[in-house]
């Protein structure tokens, strides 16, 4: 149990300081709601839906179109630097903040333009936008 609490205090931890570390670089990574989020995916050409949860967490369903790459996995930042970083991102989790860590990592990277679903999935699904099951 304490093992569990240390692993969350310490992950959490890192992503404010991801969080924080991210208002260097303010023009690469917007924030945005669910209403916003969606309606620049739907008007953007071929955009990368980026989820950074959990294999656990993607089974309950991801935005359609998602692809996922999880943000705690140690191989996090060679698997995006295999994405196309001219290519605009939207990157959710949860509940907003492994994403807001995650846009600024891929801020950090070279990626120039990087939204952040505020609240997360969570926020998308209180919209009634749909949520498809996981083909990846």
């Amino acid at each position: 149990m304490k093992k569990r609490l240390f692993s969350k205090f310490a992950y959490w931890l890192v992503a404010i300081f991801f969080v924080l570390s991210s208002c260097s670089n303010p023009q690469s990574v917007k924030n945005i709601d669910s209403d916003e989020f969606k309606k620049i995916i739907e008007s953007s050409n071929a955009p990368l839906v980026l989820d950074v949860r959990t294999d656990m967490e993607v089974a309950s369903g991801v935005i359609p179109d998602a692809m996922q790459i999880d943000y705690t996995d140690d191989n996090f930042e060679q698997k995006i630097a295999q994405l196309d970083k001219n290519k605009t991102v939207f990157v959710y989790c949860a509940t907003g903040g492994r994403s807001a860590a995650a846009a600024s990592v891929l801020a950090g990277n070279g990626f120039k333009h990087v939204y952040n679903l505020e609240g997360g999935i969570e926020a998308w699904k209180e919209k009634g936008f749909s949520v498809v099951k996981n083909n990846n």
